[in-house]
């Protein structure tokens, strides 16, 4: 999983109000031939946060990344194999897709490091049935959220095809 050891970009943008520092997953190269999209901003930075390390505080999360976030899980989940081998040990319920920050699983985790969860029956996960968790965060005094390897790998793919659908 990629974790809280992330790479994330800033670029200062104008938005038609001012110039503001913003947060992507999109490199600078890619950013600089083919820009960049609302979609593939993460989050807003505050005015005046410390420019070498952001504060949970400092960061204003993008709600159409966030959209698009879970677009992707939802298309993605079933194909995940941690999610696969956990619905085969539930059986019938819930499997809870967790964020690739936290350390050990085994014990309490916060819900801002839940990101969803998906039904499962007979052991299967149910396509269409994963739900977001709304108190799921972006950034925690953890780090940058982690995803399972095959769903970080449709994010990254789906912002690349979206970032010349619409610049900012």
């Amino acid at each position: 999983m990629a974790g809280h050891d992330r790479q994330v970009f800033r670029y200062r943008l104008d938005f038609g109000g001012g110039e503001r520092e913003v947060l992507s997953l999109l490199e600078a190269d890619w950013v600089v031939r083919r820009g960049l999209n609302s979609e593939a901003v993460m989050a807003v930075v505050r005015e005046g946060a410390d420019s070498h390390r952001l504060a949970v505080a400092d960061v204003r999360e993008n709600g159409a990344f966030l959209r698009l976030l879970s677009r992707v899980i939802f298309e993605n989940i079933d194909r995940c194999d941690g999610v696969r081998r956990q619905a085969a040990v539930q059986g019938t319920g819930h499997v809870y897709l967790l964020d690739g920050r936290i350390g050990d699983p085994s014990g309490r985790v916060p819900p801002d490091d839940i990101i969803g969860e998906i039904e499962v029956r007979d052991g299967q996960p149910v396509a269409g049935s994963y739900r977001h968790n709304p108190r799921h965060r972006l950034l925690t005094a953890a780090g940058w959220f982690g995803l399972p390897e095959v769903i970080e790998a449709a994010l990254q793919h789906r912002l690349r095809a979206r970032s010349t659908d619409e610049r900012i």
